[in-house]
């Protein structure tokens, strides 16, 4: 089979990544894409240079920063933005149908993320209990599409943990309610001295 150029511009997870940040938003700085790539930062300079490299993704001096976008002329750019917001609407669609599981199954939950598996979406809640496998049906039944459901137990959580969670893409709630929770916590915790 003959290398297409889809298979030479896609060949990696830290590729893919930065084209996905890239498409879902323009101009960004080398420090912001690795911040948001699930990659580590070596690869993911890797992945830019070569990005770069082959035009489809360009390198902008303003001022003292650069910045990085998709080439809007590259023969890939249309193929590639349908390809990247197609995906963007059924993760859109599951992250709703999550918030309102949320809603009406599980309003004790404080938060909800996704992320990427390598085979499927990831919805990581935060909760102190959390019916996940309910979560994974109705998922399924509404979309077709299988996800994988973390539960971490908000018992767990103190202010040292919970940074990790900062630059998420939530479809319930949000790093600040998590902050209020924890926060809120302790101050009962010390109040009453346990």
């Amino acid at each position: 089979m003959a290398y297409l150029p889809l298979s030479y511009m896609l060949g990696s997870r830290a590729k893919v990544d930065i084209i996905r940040i890239l498409v879902s938003k323009r101009n960004y700085t080398g420090r912001k894409i690795a911040i948001l790539s699930s990659t580590n930062p070596n690869s993911n300079k890797k992945a830019l240079d070569f990005l770069i490299e082959t035009g489809l993704v360009r390198r902008d001096h303003v001022g003292n920063s650069f910045l990085y976008n998709l080439n809007e002329k590259h023969f890939l750019y249309e193929p590639i933005m349908a390809l990247f917001r197609e995906e963007e609407k059924i993760t859109n669609k599951i992250m709703k149908l999550a918030a309102s599981f949320v809603e009406e199954s599980a309003s004790k939950t404080l938060a909800g993320f996704v992320s990427y598996r390598r085979d499927n979406i990831e919805l990581t809640v935060l909760a102190h209990s959390f019916p996940a496998d309910e979560l994974v049906s109705h998922i399924y039944e509404k979309t077709g599409s299988r996800i994988f459901v973390k539960v971490v137990d908000t018992i767990s959580l103190d202010s040292g943990s919970i940074g990790d969670y900062e630059d998420k893409v939530y479809f319930w709630n949000n790093y600040k309610s998590i902050m209020k929770m924890v926060d809120s916590r302790n101050i009962v915790k010390t109040f009453f001295s346990f």
